[in-house]
C-alpha cells in the first residue's frame, strides 16, 4: 500500500483536530490518536489509527489497545513507535502514557482473526488495501496478511503523563 496523496492525507489527519481539542470521544472507541517521538526529528508525531482490539481493566484504568499498521513495516507512525516505544494515547476522553510493543507474526495472525470475526467489512477493506486480495478466515490467508502488516500492543504505563508533547 502506498502513501496517500495530499487530499486523502488531509482527510486522514482531520480527526486529529478533534483529539487535540479534547473531543476524541466524538469518534467513539474505534479510533485513537497516537503520539510518538519521530525517529529522525525527535519531534512529536501524531496520527489517528483504528483500534483493532481493546482489553479493559477496571473502569478507572486505561485499557490495553492494539493497533494495526496497514502499510506494514514502512508505516511511519509504526516505525516511530518501535524506535521510541514510550508513546501517548488519546482514546475517547482519556489521555495516557503507554508502552508500545510490536507483535510477532503469530500474535498478528491471532489479532487479525479476531478482528475479522468482529469487523468483517472493515477486515475486507484492510485485506484488499494491503494485499489486493480478500481477507478471509482461512489460516494461510491470515498468515500472508500478518506477514505483510505490522501491529502494536499499547500497554498503559505506570504514570499518566506521557513524554511526547
Amino acid at each position: 500500500m502506498t502513501k496517500p496523496g495530499p487530499l486523502l492525507a488531509w482527510f486522514y489527519r482531520a480527526p486529529s483536530v478533534l483529539y487535540r481539542a479534547r473531543l476524541g470521544w466524538l469518534l467513539g472507541g474505534r479510533f485513537l490518536m497516537l503520539t510518538a517521538v519521530g525517529r529522525t526529528t525527535g519531534e512529536p508525531r501524531r496520527t489517528v489509527v483504528e483500534v483493532a482490539r481493546r482489553a479493559g481493566r477496571d473502569p478507572g484504568s486505561p485499557p490495553v489497545l492494539w493497533v494495526v499498521a496497514s502499510r506494514g513495516p514502512r508505516t511511519d507512525w509504526y516505525r516511530n513507535a518501535v524506535t521510541n516505544p514510550r508513546v501517548r494515547v488519546d482514546w475517547r476522553s482519556r489521555r495516557y502514557a503507554a508502552n508500545a510493543r510490536p507483535l510477532d507474526e503469530d500474535e498478528r495472525v491471532e489479532l487479525l482473526a479476531d478482528y475479522q470475526r468482529r469487523h468483517p467489512r472493515a477486515a475486507a477493506m484492510l485485506g484488499s488495501a494491503a494485499l489486493d486480495a480478500s481477507f478471509t478466515a482461512d489460516h494461510d490467508a491470515l498468515r500472508r496478511l500478518a506477514h505483510e502488516l505490522r501491529a502494536l500492543r499499547l500497554d498503559p504505563a505506570s504514570t499518566d503523563v506521557a513524554p511526547p508533547r
